[in-house]
């Protein structure tokens, strides 16, 4: 998780989910356990090692909401309970407290004293997820523009990390538009998908992993998104957090291909997940002012830049802007060029093979395998986004200069 610290809130209200969402912004991620059910709470924690949970607590239902907190703390000992009512009630507030709960607010009031409060309770209680035994990166590939690129290399740099680690497990998460096409530029059919994965949560594990996911010859396993994903709608965001957190028990990598999906809340929480990200665009006008838009908004979500560096792509060197002025226009790192290699990538298009299998020596294969080396044995991005707001302002100057193109 790219925040500081994770919060559960039990709640049906959308004003008070709001009010904990801006007064613990900069605190972490707050994530709402939907219809205020126990199990996701529980599921939430194991997954995010989140140390405070929010009850809502209600004049009508406080053997219910009292027996919530009292099995969350059964469950989870370490965990602080924090219970929410509408307006202060000494009764409720009795009711919360012998159940367990560590304290009793109501949101709407001050910000400043929930803040106070989490920072408390946060300095006594221990983190509870363990580190886990068997690290794991999530790389995702961001393209605002909804062309082959992103996944091209989405699918390729998971098929080096495979190649490089033959016996570890290695995830494509293709969930980008167009939809699928992962599957198809190698050959294979699935039935189970994404949005499977999400409705399955309580029985994703070796054997569901084994018997259901798409397998490539290389071991590389593929989740993809249908071309008509029914119910992508009824998706929360506290499901990915919760199916990511999953799928990292058993995938020491992780490649998610987000190219062309529309600004989404969908879309930021997998970004916010990645422990690097990795911006697609070419040296043209379109594809760098859209580039650069997302990127903005990414500033805008409060996304850490330093995670984040650029691909250009289908690059011609003998043609401005070269790719150093591209990443400068940007203001992140450079991590790669990738040459056009039209005919090549027609073939994987349309022979179900990868470039590995058809071209192994075009110089796309061996820059993509550099990529992947330069990935893993980086620790952090070397550069990162200046703090003077040069990313989130200017697209259009940023724009001029790169192309040559006079003010106005």
């Amino acid at each position: 998780m790219t925040a500081q610290h994770s919060f559960v809130v039990m709640t049906d209200r959308e004003a008070s989910v709001r009010w904990l969402q801006r007064a613990l912004a900069d605190e972490g991620e707050l994530l709402v356990a939907e219809g205020g059910a126990m199990e996701r709470a529980l599921q939430i924690i194991d997954v995010t090692g989140a140390a405070i949970v929010f009850v809502e607590i209600l004049p009508d239902q406080t053997d219910r909401q009292a027996a919530v907190i009292e099995g969350l703390l059964a469950a989870k000992p370490r965990v602080s309970v924090v219970a929410l009512g509408r307006e202060m009630d000494s009764a409720l507030m009795r009711v919360a407290m012998r159940a367990g709960a560590r304290d009793f607010i109501v949101p709407g009031n001050n910000p400043s004293e929930v803040v106070g409060l989490v920072r408390r309770l946060l300095e006594r209680s221990p983190r509870i997820m363990e580190t886990p035994n068997q690290p794991c990166r999530i790389i995702a590939l961001a393209d605002a523009r909804p062309d082959t690129n992103a996944v091209m290399l989405a699918l390729h740099l998971a098929l080096a990390f495979q190649e490089r680690a033959p016996k570890e497990r290695v995830l494509l998460l293709d969930l980008g538009v167009p939809r699928g096409d992962a599957l198809l530029y190698l050959g294979l059919n699935s039935a189970y998908g994404f949005i499977d994965a999400v409705r399955s949560l309580r029985r994703l594990d070796e054997t569901l992993i084994e018997s259901a996911f798409a397998q490539h010859p290389s071991g590389l396993r593929i989740l993809s998104m249908a071309e008509s994903p029914t119910g992508l709608g009824d998706i929360t965001p506290t499901d990915i957090y919760v199916l990511l957190g999953t799928l990292r028990a058993y995938f020491p990598t992780i490649v998610v291909n987000l190219g062309g999906i529309p600004d989404s809340d969908f879309l930021y929480v997998l970004l916010s997940n990645a422990d690097r990200i990795v911006l697609v665009a070419e040296q043209s006008v379109p594809s760098c002012q859209q580039n650069m838009a997302l990127l903005k908004r990414m500033v805008s979500r409060k996304l850490k830049m330093d995670r984040v560096g650029l691909v250009v792509d289908r690059y011609y060197p003998k043609l401005p802007p070269d790719a150093e002025a591209v990443a400068r226009g940007f203001g992140v790192p450079l991590l790669a060029t990738l040459p056009p290699s039209g005919l090549v990538r027609l073939s994987v298009m349309n022979s179900g093979r990868s470039m590995f299998e058809i071209a192994p020596r075009e110089d796309y294969c061996v820059r993509v395998r550099r990529l992947a080396e330069q990935l893993v044995a980086t620790a952090a991005l070397q550069e990162s986004v200046t703090d003077d707001g040069s990313t989130s302002g200017g697209v259009l100057m940023s724009l001029r200069r790169l192309f040559g193109l006079a003010g106005g």
